[in-house]
């Protein structure tokens, strides 16, 4: 599915990543682990399209998105689901409506939206929840509503960036054993987190990353 060719990305004289070379088969669940630093968050931008590679040549799906113009940026997020930290949802807006977003704009009728949300909401465990506003939820709740989010669309491949880094550890195990059971569906899952404890919890593929480069890949791994 996805598939890094000597991508290196750099920042004015510093080197985030520096000739990566990486293949993630479809289906997988990887972690990206490395102290600060490290290149991990370059690399999810990179493959979200957040960031643009000084060279080299990404493929999703066989499609090179290093290459992809500003205007087809949309169309290949609408193939993934992106996780991040902060949550991101829109705090004016129900939960129900922070899910529905997404998929309102590709012209499902009312009844294939509710439908879709409401599974989104039962997957995550917050059938209760649709009414609430994120302002009314735990940090815990609000990553499980952008995780209902993420997976809305039925997407290939979910990214989640240190979706765990804003959560106590109980919240934590929970969120990662909702990203699992959304791997076990078919979903390629790829996860970035400095969190050793769920790394070893879990223990999934591990790619950790060290001044740009990778420097272990290892199946059934643990943070070190």
């Amino acid at each position: 599915m996805i598939q890094l060719r000597s991508v290196t990305k750099k920042y004015k004289n510093n080197y985030a990543l520096k000739n990566i070379n990486l293949d993630i088969c479809s289906g997988e669940f990887v972690f990206v682990t490395g102290a600060s630093g490290a290149g991990k968050s370059t690399l999810m931008k990179l493959l979200y399209k957040e960031e643009t590679p000084s060279s080299g040549t990404i493929l999703i799906g066989g499609v090179n998105i290093a290459n992809l113009p500003p205007e087809n940026v949309p169309s290949l997020r609408r193939c993934m689901g992106i996780v991040f930290q902060d949550y991101k949802l829109l705090q004016n807006q129900t939960v129900f409506d922070n899910i529905a977003y997404v998929i309102r704009t590709l012209g499902m009728s009312s009844a294939e939206i509710k439908q879709r949300v409401t599974m989104a909401l039962k997957v995550v465990g917050l059938s209760d929840k649709a009414k609430a506003k994120p302002s009314e939820l735990s940090g815990g709740e609000q990553q499980r509503v952008s995780i209902a989010r993420a997976m809305v669309n039925g997407p290939p491949l979910l990214i989640a960036d240190e979706p765990t880094g804003n959560l106590d550890p109980k919240n934590s195990m929970e969120i990662m054993q909702i990203l699992e059971q959304i791997n076990q569906r078919g979903i390629t899952v790829i996860v970035s987190t400095h969190d050793a404890n769920i790394v070893n919890h879990f223990r999934k593929r591990v790619l950790t990353l060290g001044n740009g480069e990778i420097i272990r890949d290892i199946q059934a791994g643990t943070y070190e």
